[in-house]
């Protein structure tokens, strides 16, 4: 039967029943996006009768993909949402080298690393060179690496564009890194989008048989996409371009990590015939909350013009918090908290409270503390970052992967088992001499009676043990495995020999972790269901390894805690909340005092205050401190330009700091607010009593090497007057004011 799509506006109808070709679904927040893929995902099947085999549809999030997967099972049934592959980028690319790897030189069973086994390969490719950690640093490398990879860059192509010292150490310690990645075999997070990419162009016959079943192509958050996903899409939708992408420019904010905003800006370009869709109804915010978040977008040329809307009531107006330092801005959020709680229908999960950087949020932690607030961090230590789960995940990657040599090292004498550090390097030192891993070098030295009596027996019962796991893990489902290697490994034994409060918690999350693979084996049955051939497959260890490999922050967030939620304005990309408080509004902070050179940077960080802001569906507060402590120092802060972008009819404005705002030369006035006296504002606590500067935060001085530049912070008082001044040729420069004798600038 033909559906009718009475729950859909014009706008949303007219994308949904676009039949074929390349399509640019420009969405804006809160628009009904992932309704409308959905529902053009279930008219390619019903009306359009394609197979779902044929459909392909693409994310960024598990949590985004699994919505989109419900929404089609509840519309189309759930055979049907079976067939059709939706998931993220990671996932799609993971399934194709599950398949293909050998083509590239790969074993079966490869490890993917995460962060930290990624940091522990770039030390030893350090150790290796001779380089110092201090001065090379690991994450700084490892950061370079990710996004040579993100552009398609291998080790030669990266070399070919070194400019700089630091990037001649990372084009020595690149080509190194990839050598022990293969060694191990294993890839990185990025390697699977590369690799990918890099199977289809070596391998035509593999990319044409993904065109054949990919016939129609649908991406999700298009402008979120990098090089390596933008040519993998583009690749698989060819020659037929049936590519229907759907992302809006101005919620485009991981430029940092790769993403590209060009690729969505240039879509009809690079696929010529395009049509163009604007989704602008928003169905998520009040009137006052879009009309103040759409006077911010707008100072932004890098976008596709649309005028965002909100049929919804007009509702509070937004309001600006301005505190005396960043104590009063976490004391005035708790203490709205509460007020708002006392309203019907309001509990602590229908409030966020953004920051722009983690560091924030040790404020804000301490006073939901001290109110008895209850709160969970998106971003913080996550479960699968525990020391004892990576433990255990080390043991089943080696048991999985045995040349995983990373993960051994890790777990060889975890617990404590009479393999010393000596005794591990020097199987370390066999190993490379012989081109074995390390596992195949202890189970040489169990015989060879090359190390001391103790070592290797101690090497010999761990041999022992873990060719007898490797024997024994395909004979039973892989949560009741994980519970053998537990025990096997001596590691909850261990763990019960210490009665401590820490133990037992630790011992916990490892029994967390076969409810984890229990959950597993559990969603693996369910997709299996009504499909013979899906149904005569098991569940694996390895295939928990791909699962657990994939997990992001986001995906584990959890709606029915009843807690405020505490995170980022990146991590919060996707999410709503009734209430929402967006904290440091100020320069230097947001916009971020490394994103203020390049207009480009301030955009992006223009975006990300457009997603925090249409974040919220009811109450949008906006706060920021006069003054903020860094490293033990006060520091005076001007408020953000992105207050002043917003109309004063369209923001109320509160707070105790009028007078250092209008005083240290604020971007924004501050009207209708009792006015206090300058030295009535100190803080007890503060170590120097705040004197007066020469010049203010936002006045424009001289220097006489520099020139002209603006004042972005001051710390300190007195002799002691350090000016932070940004040159437009020089960059930001740190001043000791009685030396630098800066002249103002009327």
């Amino acid at each position: 039967m033909k559906r009718t799509y009475q729950d859909l506006n014009e706008e949303q109808r007219e994308a949904v029943v676009h039949n074929a070709g390349p399509a640019l679904i420009l969405a804006g927040a809160g628009s009904g996006k992932t309704r409308v893929i959905t529902y053009r995902i279930i008219r390619l099947v019903e009306e359009m009768k394609v197979s779902p085999f044929r459909i392909l549809a693409v994310t960024f999030t598990n949590k985004a993909a699994q919505e989109m997967k419900d929404r089609v099972a509840n519309l189309a049934g759930y055979q049907q949402a079976r067939e059709i592959f939706i998931g993220t980028f990671h996932r799609l690319c993971l399934t194709i080298l599950k398949l293909h790897a050998d083509k590239l030189g790969y074993q079966p069973g490869f490890t993917i690393y995460d962060d930290s086994d990624q940091k522990a390969v770039i030390k030893e490719c350090l150790w290796d060179l001779k380089l110092d950690e201090k001065q090379v640093h690991p994450y700084a490398v490892h950061s370079h690496i990710s996004a040579a990879k993100n552009e398609l860059k291998d080790p030669k192509e990266y070399e070919e564009l070194v400019a700089g010292i630091f990037q001649e150490k990372v084009a020595q310690i690149y080509p190194r890194y990839q050598q022990k990645l293969r060694e191990n075999n294993a890839m990185d997070f990025d390697d699977l989008l590369f690799n990918a990419v890099l199977l289809m162009k070596k391998h035509p016959e593999i990319l044409e048989g993904y065109r054949r079943r990919f016939e129609y192509v649908q991406v999700d958050e298009y402008q979120d996409i990098n090089s390596a996903q933008y040519q993998l899409v583009s690749a698989i939708a060819h020659p037929l371009n049936n590519l229907y992408v759907v992302g809006d420019p101005d919620q485009s904010i991981y430029g940092w990590r790769g993403a590209d905003i060009r690729n969505i800006l240039r879509f009809e370009h690079d696929f010529p015939g395009a049509r163009v869709f604007k989704l602008q109804q928003n169905y998520r915010s009040t009137k006052s909350i879009i009309q103040a978040a759409q006077a911010v977008i707008r100072n932004n040329s890098q976008r596709k013009e649309k005028e965002l809307f909100s049929l919804r009531e007009m509702g509070e107006t937004p309001t600006y918090y301005q505190a005396e330092d960043d104590k009063d801005e976490a004391e005035f959020v708790v203490k709205t908290v509460y007020e708002r709680l006392g309203q019907p229908g309001r509990s602590f999960r229908h409030v966020a409270l953004l920051y722009r950087t983690n560091a924030q949020s040790r404020v804000l932690e301490d006073a939901c503390r001290r109110h008895n607030i209850p709160y969970i961090i998106v971003g913080g230590l996550k479960f699968y970052d525990r020391k004892e789960v990576k433990d255990m995940l080390a043991y089943l990657h080696v048991l999985v992967n045995p040349k995983d040599s990373v993960s051994l090292r890790r777990m060889i004498n975890t617990p404590i088992r009479g393999i010393g550090s000596g005794t591990v390097a020097k199987l370390e030192e066999n190993a490379k001499q012989q081109d074995l891993s390390m596992l195949e070098a202890a189970r040489l030295a169990a015989t060879s009676g090359e190390f001391p009596k103790k070592a290797t027996q101690a090497l010999a019962n761990f041999v022992a043990m873990m060719d007898s796991l490797i024997a024994e893990r395909d004979l039973i489902a892989p949560s009741e495995f994980v519970k053998h290697v537990l025990e096997r490994s001596g590691y909850l034994t261990d763990l019960a020999t210490d009665d401590s409060l820490e133990s037992k918690m630790r011992a916990e999350n490892l029994k967390e972790l076969v409810n984890s693979v229990l959950d597993y084996e559990k969603s693996f049955e369910k997709s299996a269901e009504g499909n013979t051939e899906e149904a005569a497959k098991k569940p694996t260890l390895e295939g928990y390894l791909d699962q657990v490999s994939l997990v992001a922050d986001v995906d584990k967030l959890e709606d029915k805690k009843n807690c405020v939620t505490l995170m980022t304005m990146h991590n919060a990309k996707g999410l709503e909340f009734p209430i929402v408080f967006i904290t440091g509004m100020e320069e230097g902070l947001f916009p971020h005092n490394n994103s203020m050179e390049e207009d480009d940077d301030v955009q992006e960080e223009r975006r990300l205050c457009y997603v925090g802001m249409t974040r919220a569906m009811d109450v949008l507060y906006l706060t920021g401190a006069a003054c903020r402590y860094v490293y033990g120092t006060p520091q005076w802060r001007a408020p953000s330009r992105f207050l002043s972008e917003i109309p004063k009819d369209m923001i109320q404005v509160t707070g105790k700091a009028a007078s250092i705002v209008a005083t240290q030369g604020g971007l924004y006035e501050v009207k209708d607010v009792k006015k206090k006296e300058f030295d009535e504002l100190k803080d007890p606590e503060w170590d120097d009593e705040p004197v007066m500067a020469p010049y203010a935060i936002g006045d424009t001085v001289r220097h006489k090497h520099f020139g002209k530049g603006m004042v972005l912070a001051l710390i300190g008082s007195g002799d002691d007057l350090t000016v932070t001044v940004s040159f437009p040729n020089h960059g930001k420069k740190q001043l000791k004011a009685k030396i630098a004798k800066l002249e103002k600038v009327e």
